[in-house]
């Protein structure tokens, strides 16, 4: 029985990475894909930027949405099966009951999370392609997972990811631009909005938010940026998919110079510039690393003989990468490359 699930969600699972969904209807699909080949009684979905491994858009099933306290907990501790650690390692999904060595209560996060919603067991996997993580779940029921389970959500993880670094090539209708101010936040110690700019609450709409920015919970992506900042005391940064579609560059950074725990933290939202998501959008679009070090290039306005010079290839080697480039991407000539990739990116 579980071998048939898995059989047929792997399949399904491999044409979803056809389908090159955004990222709402991914979730969606994902979750359905995966009901009977890994049953849980709840779940967590997010997307995450590739480099920072900062979660930005998330999906929950049956729980309530994460807050700034569940990612100082689940997300930003040094703790079993951190998302950071499964993606370095071997395997990158691992169940909880055999990494505490059958103690859950070593774990930080089971007993401050799972233990107080009545789970016993956890799966965790992040969605690893090309060595990046683009996504990641975390599933928990009440009663553990196997290692076949384990093993099935480790096989399709690269699959998973290859649909999530799709998603950031669909762009939807106009939201926030680069002719917009960015929006300022400014939070207190009590993790309370002391002040904001403006413009902060067109931006905490591509966020799906539509409350008040003082009274009302913040959405996670904002909450999660805090809490790194309060845990390192040190600047972070994260690129997302709005609601629109649109690229968000999101900021945190110390404001003041207090203790770590005591900080305070400004949190500045913006569009994202061209050259910040132009290799999110290239290997979206599954250029190889050369590819994209190419890509990069030409958004610079360098010509081929430059571009040859730089990578230590012959311009014959460059020509024959950038007619790869262009059938990936679908255009014809490093015009229409570099206005695909901008518009994307505004």
């Amino acid at each position: 029985m579980t071998l048939a699930a898995h059989v047929r969600a792997y399949d399904r699972v491999v044409s979803l990475t056809e389908a090159r969904l955004p990222l709402a209807d991914l979730f969606d699909e994902a979750q359905q894909i995966l009901q009977r080949a890994l049953p849980r009684d709840s779940s967590c979905w997010h997307a995450m930027d590739p480099v920072t491994l900062i979660e930005t858009r998330w999906a929950t099933e049956r729980m309530p949405g994460p807050t700034g306290e569940i990612a100082e907990i689940a997300y930003l501790y040094d703790d079993y099966n951190s998302f950071a650690s499964l993606v370095e390692g071997p395997l990158h999904s691992g169940v909880l009951s055999e990494a505490t060595g059958g103690d859950l209560s070593r774990c930080v996060r089971y007993r401050r999370l799972l233990e107080p919603m009545g789970m016993t067991g956890e799966l965790r996997t992040a969605f690893v392609v090309d060595g990046a993580a683009w996504g990641c779940f975390s599933l928990f029921r009440q009663g553990d997972f196997i290692p076949e389970e384990r093993d099935f959500a480790n096989v399709i993880a690269p699959l998973l990811g290859l649909c999530f670094r799709a998603a950031g090539i669909h762009a939807r209708a106009a939201g926030p631009g680069a002719e917009m101010w960015p929006g300022v936040l400014v939070f207190g110690t009590d993790r309370r909005v002391e002040s904001h700019t403006p413009a902060t609450a067109r931006w905490l709409e591509e966020f799906g938010f539509e409350g008040s920015v003082t009274h009302d919970r913040l959405p996670f992506e904002i909450a999660t940026m805090v809490e790194r900042v309060r845990l390192t005391g040190q600047e972070a940064t994260a690129r997302m998919l709005g609601e629109s579609g649109r690229w968000i560059q999101i900021h945190a950074a110390p404001a003041t110079a207090a203790t770590t725990w005591d900080q305070r933290v400004a949190v500045v939202l913006q569009a994202a510039a061209v050259p910040a998501i132009a290799p999110l959008i290239s290997a979206a679009y599954g250029l190889t690393p050369r590819e994209r070090e190419l890509t990069e290039l030409v958004l610079q306005g360098n010509d081929t003989r430059a571009i040859a010079g730089q990578l230590h290839l012959s311009p014959h080697t460059v020509q024959s990468h950038l007619k790869s480039i262009f059938a990936k991407v679908g255009v014809r000539s490093r015009r229409e490359l570099v206005g695909r990739i901008s518009t994307q990116g505004r």
